[in-house]
């Protein structure tokens, strides 16, 4: 028979508190309620335990570590930041008396009533932000922020604990200095909870408030699905997901989610520190206001579904109540109803001989080489050429160049590699997107295949990759881009309408929504719409243009984009 670890220690008297019962334990120690001595008030009491399979270094290490915590929150004082009574050293065990929450810790209450509103969620957030807020304006970094190590009072409230493996940042004064010194390892930046954990921090890299800020969000992320924002097998693997790979949108997992929080929470979970909000503060400040934002267009839905259901039912009550009222009216009486019909039908009409001419415009146009080519509606696309109006940044070399608002891609490669250039500093998840393209160099009828990649992270290691290719009068093909030189074909088959030949101009247009994916070539859709619905699925990326075929030179230009 086992016994849980500390149980020994249930009824003795340490640091004048009588243990009462075990509430918890971690790696390195336990967590008892206590009743202290002295004002008779219910205390927790963190005593440091550790395995007995550490030997003498890793044992004096966790023990600095307890004592760091110690020191670190009993000078931080903030209303969300749990205090420290006292603490010091009992028998070789060190230990910390804590106010008692009664709450719980807020993971314990994530799993007891699943995923949070959007204002219990919100509540949470700034409480914690505050605390983080104030413990970096005392140059202090947490490192460890999870919803484990959110405690809860009898009111609800959170207080944020475990300070055990903050970061001291220096003052200003003393980087100078400090640069001077024999560099020292940062171990400790990764004993931080691989499923919270920022990119910096698991790459060993030094770390500031911004870090905290990235956990924060993965802490939020997990209070509104219930569910950290990655899942692996191993602490690496979900270590490197932080690092590579992009979350699920929260808008598909959540129909109160709105494209604003996504974009919030898309910005707090940014892999580049500088691309993150520089503080909790307007972290939280920025999903308060997009939660109102939800808010407000969920209450002008229900106030329109509202008017809506008052209106279908008063014409139903008088239809009741007046039976005459269904006859046939007479000449020139006003009917709104029957107006707004007869106008519908009108648009309708309209429209339908619009699309038809388009559709025979298309065609005609097709037996042409080089027309106006007509593909997502502008109306449709942002106004803005962000091949134009953005040069800084899209990569410049001798293969990437810019000339008269277009850009070139020229493949010099001797090993076949893709020559691929990204729109950098920016991330997109679901958008439509269009581009014309000029084949100026190549076989012009060969395998040159050219196209659009996106959904890309940093290190470009995966993607997806709509390309096109003249060969066999039109052809194309939709890839993902797996890593390590391995390629998944989600879609291929030919084209209509491929216009050949020296600076013949294509038009290449994409409609991505969550695992959906709409092609377009020269206006017409491409086959039926491809769905990626495995666990390879990418949901957030950079967007680029590439070109595959060495020896070839492709120019893009006129690329316009929206976000759905």
């Amino acid at each position: 028979m086992t016994t849980t670890r500390g149980q020994h220690l249930i009824g003795k008297e340490i640091g004048s508190c009588v243990l009462e019962r075990l509430l918890g334990y971690g790696g390195s120690s336990t967590v008892f309620l206590a009743r202290s001595l002295t004002s008779e008030e219910q205390v927790a009491v963190k005593v440091f335990l550790p395995r007995s399979t550490l030997d003498g270094q890793m044992r004096k290490s966790f023990y600095q570590r307890f004592l760091r915590e110690a020191e670190a929150a009993s000078r931080l004082d903030h209303p969300h930041i749990l205090s420290v009574y006292a603490y010091g050293e009992h028998e070789g065990m060190p230990y910390i008396v804590m106010p008692y929450m009664v709450g719980g810790t807020l993971s314990e209450h994530l799993q007891h009533v699943g995923p949070l509103s959007l204002q219990e969620a919100l509540r949470y957030l700034e409480q914690i932000a505050a605390a983080l807020d104030y413990a970096h304006e005392h140059n202090c970094v947490h490192c460890d922020v999870k919803p484990a190590n959110i405690l809860l009072n009898a009111d609800g409230n959170a207080a944020l604990s475990d300070f055990g493996i903050v970061h001291m940042l220096q003052p200003e004064e003393e980087a100078s200095s400090a640069a001077k010194a024999p560099k020292k390892g940062n171990s400790e930046a990764l004993m931080g909870t691989p499923d919270y954990v920022s990119p910096e921090q698991a790459l060993g890299e030094k770390l500031d408030g911004r870090s905290d800020v990235y956990s924060l969000g993965a802490t939020l992320y997990a209070l509104l699905t219930g569910e950290p924002p990655f899942q692996a097998d191993t602490p690496i693997a979900l270590a490197l997901m932080h690092v590579h790979e992009t979350p699920t949108l929260l808008s598909l997992l959540r129909a109160d989610v709105t494209s604003h929080i996504d974009a919030v929470m898309s910005k707090a979970l940014a892999k580049w520190p500088e691309e993150r909000f520089q503080t909790a503060g307007a972290f939280a400040t920025a999903f308060q206001v997009a939660v109102k934002e939800a808010e407000e267009q969920t209450s002008l839905k229900d106030e329109g579904s509202a008017k809506h259901k008052g209106i279908s039912t008063r014409v139903s009550m008088s239809a009741t109540a007046s039976p005459g009222m269904l006859s046939e009216p007479r000449t020139g009486s006003f009917h709104p109803w029957r107006t707004g019909l007869l106008v519908g039908l009108a648009i309708t009409l309209v429209l339908a001989c619009l699309v038809t001419a388009m559709f025979i415009r298309t065609i005609n146009n097709a037996q042409q080489p080089i027309t106006h080519i007509q593909a997502i509606p502008t109306s449709q696309l942002g106004l803005t050429d962000i091949l134009a109006l953005d040069e800084e940044n899209w990569p410049k070399s001798t293969t990437f160049s810019f000339q008269d608002n277009t850009y070139s891609i020229q493949n010099t490669s001797a090993q076949g590699d893709l020559a691929a250039a990204f729109y950098q500093n920016h991330n997109y998840d679901n958008f439509r997107l269009q581009v014309t393209t000029k084949e100026v160099e190549g076989s012009f009828d060969g395998a040159d295949y050219y196209g659009l990649a996106f959904r890309a992270p940093l290190d470009q290691s995966h993607y997806y990759l709509f390309d096109v290719t003249a060969w066999n009068h039109g052809q194309y093909i939709f890839l993902r881009y797996d890593g390590a030189n391995h390629w998944t074909t989600l879609k291929d088959g030919p084209l209509q309408g491929f216009n050949t030949g020296q600076h013949a101009a294509n038009i290449l247009s994409i409609e991505a929504r969550g695992d959906a994916f709409t092609l377009f070539f020269n206006g017409n859709r491409v086959g039926n719409i491809v769905y990626d619905r495995s666990k390879q699925a990418f949901t957030s990326g950079k967007i680029g243009l590439a070109v595959e075929e060495p020896g070839t030179t492709v120019t893009f230009s006129n690329l316009y984009m929206t976000i759905l």
